[in-house]
């Protein structure tokens, strides 16, 4: 691809209308093409109080895209022979919940398929910084760590490889691991094996790096709250602890991501360096289970990675990861075959930056992202049948709402009040099916389009057809 070729005008007012609606303080993106930064901007304010923008250069957290890096670092360890990843998880962690159940390797914990549960223990100390309280969790020691998870024992219902459960805790002990066999810290040896040699210079794992940054270009965090019934944005501290390095922890700016993006696009090369080998590289993006987390008909959990392919219109793989952190949610796509990396974040978790992020591959595509994305074209449909409606003569009203995501009808018939959630049965003919046990039978809403203006006008249920009240 000609990179002269692209327009992001589109990509801009796309942007700019989702921070409005969104209410987004700030947020940062960079796009990468055969090696060159060929989009690279700031939206917004990192600090709406100051007044500061939004840059490229900017520190925000990435969350849970760090387990990108962590992957990498086990493969570091891999290509240097000192572990491999069908080793039992034992063989590094000798205690229970690992010593108990040594069937789950290191590949397991990588690709989130160990059959071990969510215990969030990582998330604390995060949730505490917040001030909730409402979950207390004894955990203060590498030990405590372990025997949270260990006593959920009875939870572990899977075996390894059978069940994807999406498990913080479990790149924890990945970072365990990488201490006891390097004898560094989790941060460091990243740093100096990874951020380094990559030039990765703006970046921070710890709060006295974020906090003393050299230019002080780092975020500030927003946690969304809500106030008078609608959803804002409320400075809150930003969350940086140990236990939440491995999985989510590094603050980085969205140009140094660019680097990244370089060498794996490169397969494992950056400049004159080659990081990690071409077969690494491919181990990394090798399908292993599958993940609700992907767009295509069949998204696969990889180690740290996300793999999609038969999105609707892109005959290319899709390689891609998001993470939130509270005060900061990123998204980091790769097409490998264009040498395509796009990597974007917000300093706050309203709303979710994947949307950009999807929609800058439609547009570097040439392609409408509605088009291209199923759930793009459900968001606008569902603004349209939003709103209220009336039987003939004002009998009967109906009232389709949604709420993150989900679409609730209320109505009345003859027989009186009902409510219940609607699901998109039929996209070309606007049916949605009711949500209900008892018929054996599907029950339908169905909506329809005004011949002259393509606005949706009527909705019908049961015997009666209710008008959209504009």
């Amino acid at each position: 691809m000609n990179n002269s070729s692209y327009n992001f005008q589109d990509l801009d007012k796309y942007i700019r209308k989702y921070m409005r609606s969104g209410k987004i303080p700030g947020l940062a993106i960079s796009i990468i093409n055969n090696g060159q930064i060929i989009y690279s901007k700031g939206f917004g304010a990192r600090d709406l109080e100051k007044g500061l923008p939004m840059t490229p250069q900017t520190l925000i957290g990435i969350g849970s895209v760090t387990k990108s890096f962590t992957a990498m670092a086990i493969m570091k360890l891999v290509e240097s022979g000192m572990l491999s990843l069908d080793d039992s998880v034992s063989k590094y962690l000798p205690y229970p919940p690992f010593s108990n159940h040594q069937n789950v390797k290191i590949r397991h914990l990588l690709s989130h398929s160990s059959g071990i549960p969510a215990c969030d223990a990582s998330l604390f100390e995060m949730f505490y910084l917040f001030g909730d309280f409402s979950r207390i969790c004894p955990v203060q020691t590498r030990d405590e760590f372990l025997a949270h998870i260990s006593d959920a024992e009875e939870y572990f219902y899977f075996s390894p490889g059978e069940h994807f459960f999406y498990n913080n805790d479990m790149y924890v002990c990945l970072g365990f691991i990488i201490e006891n066999l390097t004898g560094r810290s989790y941060a460091e040896f990243v740093k100096s094996e990874i951020l380094d040699p990559l030039q990765m210079t703006n970046v921070a794992f710890t709060p006295d790096q974020f906090n003393n940054h050299s230019e002080n270009n780092r975020m500030t965090g927003y946690l969304p709250k809500l106030k008078d019934k609608k959803t804002v944005p409320i400075k809150a501290p930003v969350p940086i602890f140990n236990d939440l390095q491995a999985p989510g922890g590094l603050y980085v700016s969205m140009e140094d991501m660019m680097h990244y993006t370089e060498c794996l696009l490169n397969k494992g090369r950056y400049n004159n360096i080659q990081l990690i080998q071409p077969k690494s590289v491919e181990e990394l993006w090798t399908p292993v289970i599958n993940t609700p987390y992907g767009y295509g008909p069949q998204p696969k959990y990889c180690l740290g990675w996300v793999i999609d392919k038969g999105i609707n219109g892109i005959p290319y793989t899709i390689i891609h990861h998001g993470g939130g952190l509270g005060t900061s949610c990123s998204f980091l796509a790769l097409i490998p075959e264009l040498k395509i990396g796009i990597s974007i974040a917000q300093n706050t978790c309203i709303d979710s930056v994947e949307k950009v992020g999807r929609a800058a591959i439609a547009y570097l595509l040439g392609q409408k992202p509605e088009i291209i994305f199923e759930d793009f074209r459900r968001i606008i449909l569902l603004k349209e049948i939003c709103g209220e409606y009336i039987a003939p003569y004002g009998m009967y009203s109906m009232k389709i709402s949604e709420k993150k995501g989900i679409i609730n009808a209320q109505l009345e018939i003859d027989d009186g009040a009902l409510e219940f959630p609607l699901f998109l049965e039929n996209f070309d003919k606007l049916q949605f099916v009711v949500s209900q046990s008892i018929s054996p039978k599907p029950i339908y809403v169905q909506f329809y389009r005004d011949s002259k203006s393509n606005l949706i006008k009527f909705a019908t249920f049961d015997r009666y057809i209710y008008m959209k009240q504009i």
